[in-house]
């Protein structure tokens, strides 16, 4: 009786909520630094084991209500993915950028559809999640190379090709969803009509990003005062979220943008992007804490054996499509060895673009007809991802031999 009094408490005061949250984040983060694993792992499981999957300690309404966070913190976590694209870095990388994220990100692709479609999977299923296999999660990436405050060529690469792929799995997936798998014949027009529909909302999330970016500059130079600046760009990323959300845009895109051209406009505002970093362990937290509650593993079991078959093909070939991309792009670009070798390793995290792009799929849509498979897989290969690819990604930067142990 008491027990389910407290959860009725839990789940009914979002500060209380919020507490239990943080500190349970804290409490798993240290046990996961005591088996020498990355914290981020450590924050997922206690997010799994508070939420529907184990103990149901918060509820759906509960994890609704702090939905708001987690768009917060991913905003935060986009804005300084963005600012690591100085102009001096991508000069730098130019051709090796472009060409490793190119190559990974078809990769992915292609090893997805062409292995899926030989287990028997539909096409209509095949391609939309083909596309989705793009897509990186650039939160647990950036959290495992802050915890190991690591640093170099390897750790620039890395940063700027997870900026960039959730563009290129926008495009992929926008161009997909006008496909007629049925009557090939007839996609002509309507995939022009997508990829400029994809390259219109890149421009948007462009535009808003600046406009918002011109609009914090001017802010910032009317005080001195840090604790003045991180108000105007916590607030400014605040009202870049609301604009994406409200003109139907990628929020995501949009900080980065956002983040990009603030750090472009004035060397100056490296500092604010240091102040910045300050505050993310706590965001960090809540963040990968939620996203564990909302893996639901339920879907396991109800899915059947013939869709958790083709959940593990597809976690393994978006894998596979992801080292075997890298290692050719960077070869190409004449990149590093440590950056051929391990780079699409730590790209194997993925989360909140590829679940997004999954419920794109609407009753207008050809492929309505197997959205809950592709919604299926999808989750279960988040599932994966997020436990698996810190792991891998903490991996990669010790191989690349740019980390340092975590105290």
């Amino acid at each position: 009786m008491i027990t389910n009094n407290i959860f009725e408490i839990l789940n009914n005061q979002v500060f209380f909520a919020s507490a239990v949250l943080l500190i349970l984040g804290f409490l798993f983060s240290r046990a996961a630094n005591k088996a020498r694993l990355p914290r981020v792992t450590g924050y997922i499981i206690a997010g799994i084991i508070i939420g529907p999957s184990l103990l149901s300690v918060l509820k759906e309404h509960s994890l609704n209500q702090l939905d708001f966070m987690s768009q917060f913190a991913l905003g935060i976590i986009a804005l300084i993915i963005g600012a690591g694209l100085s102009l001096n870095l991508i000069k730098r990388l130019g051709f090796r950028l472009l060409t490793i994220t190119l190559f990974e990100s078809i990769g992915a692709f292609i090893l997805v559809s062409v292995l899926l479609k030989l287990f028997g999977m539909p096409l209509p299923a095949v391609l939309p999640l083909a596309a989705i296999a793009a897509a990186t999660a650039p939160a647990a990436t950036v959290a495992v190379i802050r915890e190991y405050r690591s640093s170099g060529p390897f750790t620039e690469t890395t940063l700027a090709v997870v900026a960039l792929d959730d563009a290129i799995a926008i495009t992929l997936f926008g161009l997909i969803m006008t496909l007629d798998v049925r009557h090939f014949a007839s996609i002509g027009g309507a995939a022009v009509s997508s990829i400029y529909s994809s390259f219109i909302e890149i421009v948007a999330c462009f535009f808003v990003g600046c406009v918002l970016a011109l609009i914090a500059h001017i802010l910032i130079k009317l005080t001195r005062e840090v604790s003045d600046v991180i108000i105007v760009v916590l607030g400014i990323v605040f009202l870049s979220i609301t604009i994406a959300s409200v003109v139907e845009i990628s929020p995501l895109l949009t900080n980065m943008f956002l983040g990009m051209i603030i750090i472009n406009i004035s060397a100056q505002n490296n500092e604010i992007i240091g102040n910045l970093e300050k505050m993310t362990p706590p965001l960090y937290c809540f963040f990968f804490v939620l996203a564990g509650a909302h893996l639901d593993f339920k879907v396991f079991a109800s899915v059947g054996a013939v869709l958790v078959m083709w959940g593990v093909v597809f976690v393994l070939a978006r894998l596979a499509g992801k080292i075997s991309g890298s290692y050719i792009g960077g070869a190409l670009s004449r990149s590093p060895d440590n950056i051929r070798r391990y780079l699409g390793l730590a790209l194997a995290p993925q989360a909140g673009v590829a679940i997004g792009l999954s419920l794109l799929i609407s009753r207008a849509s050809g492929y309505f007809e197997f959205r809950s498979v592709i919604l299926n897989i999808t989750l279960m290969a988040v599932a994966i991802n997020e436990i698996v690819g810190p792991l891998l990604t903490k991996y990669a930067l010790f191989k690349a031999g740019e980390a340092e142990s975590a105290e």
